[in-house]
């Protein structure tokens, strides 16, 4: 199934919106502008891929290397350094960290820190959808570092038994944090576990937008018509370390990370958009010029922004 030039375009710029903007998001927090960071360059293709079939009332929720995810639904660059450096014109004000913030006119649900306990959130998000009879679908992403939790059984087999309008996303870069996931998780395949709960797994390359593409445009299909979940395994790798925090590389080597930067999901479009006599890659180099001006612009407003006054801390907490 081959996508017109229009979407190709349209997912080549996302991509290279979030590619862009982690870039220097990155670069930022190893600066020590602002507090720990988790990078997700390299896994552009996942959020880009899934975030193009959705409608502007279904939902998504995702964990601490999700802010492609945000990008893709709406939220600025702007907005996003502007809760990077907890500044008032932040979603979430200055108050939480920014991969946390919810915005419900975006489909965008709050999150919480805790590895795997977004995944029953998102379920609950999935059954408020059936209950209210109408045809929204939850996305609920999270890393091969959640699924051996408790509560991500839970939350499956739960949405399984009442064949919920949701589609569960594992972004697999083979590294919860620094332990490699054939040391971690039994079986060797996480989208194997589907059989178990009798819904549909698949295993797809996760660099690849369009094969992304595809695969969930047939699981929201799926959910929206009252099939129930399916579980999607990408397999990706995400360039930087696990976070800005001092983590250390105790597996990964430079070897595999050349290998995968070959992989890049942004090359592998672009490749495969020059094939279009239309196109030529000076149209594609204007696109990335005015990205990278929209992101320094982004930056300097955020840095410019006030701080939020001490009373907003105390705002919508009740005893």
């Amino acid at each position: 199934m081959n996508l017109p030039t229009e979407d190709l375009l349209k997912l080549y710029e996302n991509m290279l919106l979030i590619r862009r903007f982690e870039e220097e998001a990155l670069k930022k927090a190893t600066e020590g502008l602002y507090a720990n960071y988790h990078s997700g360059i390299g896994q552009e293709a996942i959020p880009a891929g899934v975030c193009h079939n959705l409608n502007s009332t279904d939902k998504t929720m995702i964990t601490h290397r999700g802010l492609g995810v945000l990008l893709s639904r709406g939220i600025s660059a702007e907005q996003l350094f502007s809760g990077l450096y907890a500044k008032q014109s932040s979603p979430t004000r200055g108050r939480i960290p920014v991969y946390h913030m919810g915005a419900p006119d975006l489909g965008i649900l709050s999150g919480t820190s805790m590895v795997g306990s977004v995944v029953p959130l998102a379920v609950g998000s999935a059954l408020a959808d059936q209950l209210e009879g109408n045809n929204n679908v939850t996305i609920s992403f999270f890393g091969d570092g959640a699924v051996n939790r408790g509560d991500v059984h839970e939350g499956m087999n739960f949405a399984c038994v009442r064949k919920l309008p949701i589609v569960f996303f594992c972004e697999n870069n083979f590294f919860a944090k620094s332990t490699p996931i054939e040391l971690s998780t039994a079986g060797g395949s996480i989208a194997a576990r589907a059989q178990g709960y009798g819904i549909n797994g698949y295993c797809i390359d996760g660099n690849d937008v369009i094969t992304i593409h595809h695969a969930a445009q047939e699981a929201i299909k799926r959910a929206r018509s009252g099939k129930g979940p399916t579980l999607i395994e990408c397999e990706t790798y995400r360039w930087a370390p696990h976070s800005t925090a001092g983590d250390r590389e105790f597996a990964r080597t430079k070897e595999e990370l050349i290998k995968w930067q070959k992989k890049c999901p942004i090359s592998r479009l672009e490749k495969k958009i020059l094939k279009n006599k239309n196109i030529d890659i000076g149209h594609l180099e204007k696109m990335d010029k005015k990205i990278i001006s929209e992101i320094k612009k982004a930056i300097k407003a955020a840095e410019n922004a006030p701080y939020s006054s001490s009373n907003i801390a105390t705002e919508n907490v009740y005893r």
